[in-house]
This record gives C-alpha cells, structure tokens and sequence, in this order.
C-alpha cells in the first residue's frame, strides 16, 4: 500500500447532466494533481473523502491509471518521524560564483551552469517508488521569491505511471545545465537552486551568488 500526501479538493463533474457530481482531487506537495477515485455513484458525494475536503490529508492506496485508489484517509501526517527510513538527496553547483557577461550592450552567448541531484538510499536493499510520469526530477532557479528558470518547462514527458529504483550504496547523480542568458539576469546578488525528486517528493536547494563582469 502507498502513501499519498497533500491537499483535497473538488470539482463539479458532467455539469447538467443526470450524472453531475463531485470529482475529487489530491494536489500534492510538488504541485502535481492526481484524480482520487470515490467510493460513491457519479452524482453522489464519497462521505469519508467530503468531510476531508479542504484539508491536508494522508491517503493510503494504489496509484491507477485513472488516479489514486485510496483504502484510507487521515489528517495529514508529516513523513520524517523517528524511525521512517528516507532517501539522502543533495545538490551540487558548478559554481558558487556565477559571473554574468552583459558586455558589451546587446545579446550575449547563454552561459552553462552545471546542476546535480544527487539521491541516495544508504540501507542494503533497494529503494522503490513511483513518479506519475517519466519525469523523474526537477531544477528550478529563483531569485527575490521569484521563480526565473524552470527546467521542465517546454518538455514533454509521457503520462505514465514509472516505477523508479534506486540501489542502496553510493550516489547516483542526475545532472542537468541551466543555459544562462545574460539578458534574463538583472541584479547581481543571491539567487537559490532548488531541485525536486519527484519519486519521493523530497527537495533540496543551495544559494550562490550572481555578479556582473565588468
């Protein structure tokens, strides 16, 4: 059985038809939303998932190709207690300095900048979960509360559910370049990497500083 967490809500479904119904739906902590299947007619309210409507939840279940099959659900129940075991994820920077080039006046060349999960499972098994796609992870770039970069963005991945294993032992690594354009880079200061292993919903992030070459 697996565990889903996040925020329920609901939408009106097959509006005017004999059928209009409550939809629910569970949008996780990643921001991803996943349909959860009720235990009721399509015209009728699911008792145990309304009266958790508007709520963080904890769901145990299945996930399906149509959304999550639950058995159970509970307030939400934050994961890192004692005794829970959870992957080791850390991100590494290419630099700790970025140095921009906006000269002379005019477009300039993209600049690389190395990112890297780094996900590791430090027990004698194998680590198993599951993404609601074949994306596996994410990067994204932010600077004054404000997300500048996003590294899926423009992507397609496809829409199925994919099983993700991870050995027990050293690292494993997933690198991605953020290509810098000079002229998406309008203040020097510090801007945060941050990065999401879906499978586990876990993030990590790192400051580093930006400074204009002159």
């Amino acid at each position: 059985m697996e565990r889903f967490d996040g925020y329920l809500f609901s939408k009106l479904h097959l509006i005017g038809s004999k059928s209009e119904g409550p939809t629910y739906f569970l949008q996780q902590f990643d921001y991803k939303e996943y349909e959860v299947i009720k235990h009721a007619h399509l015209w009728e309210e699911d008792p145990e998932l309304h009266k958790f409507l508007a709520r963080k939840v904890t769901i145990e279940g299945a996930m399906s190709l149509n959304g999550i099959v639950y058995k159970n659900i509970m307030k939400y129940k934050p994961t890192g207690v004692k005794g829970e075991k959870r992957l080791v994820v850390d991100l590494k920077l290419g630099t700790d300095i970025l140095w921009v080039n906006k000269m002379p006046p005019g477009p300039q060349p993209s600049q690389p900048m190395d990112l890297t999960l780094m996900v590791k499972w430090p027990y004698r098994s194998i680590w198993e979960g599951l993404c609601p796609s074949t994306q596996m992870y994410d990067f994204f770039i932010e600077h004054e509360g404000k997300t500048i970069w996003t590294w899926s963005q423009g992507k397609v991945f496809a829409q199925v559910i994919t099983p993700v294993h991870i050995p027990g032992g050293d690292f494993h690594e997933f690198p991605e370049v953020w290509k810098v354009n000079p002229e998406d880079i309008v203040s020097e200061g510090t801007y945060t990497a941050r990065a999401i292993f879906i499978a586990s919903g876990q993030e990590v992030s790192k400051d580093f500083e930006v400074k204009m070459a002159h």
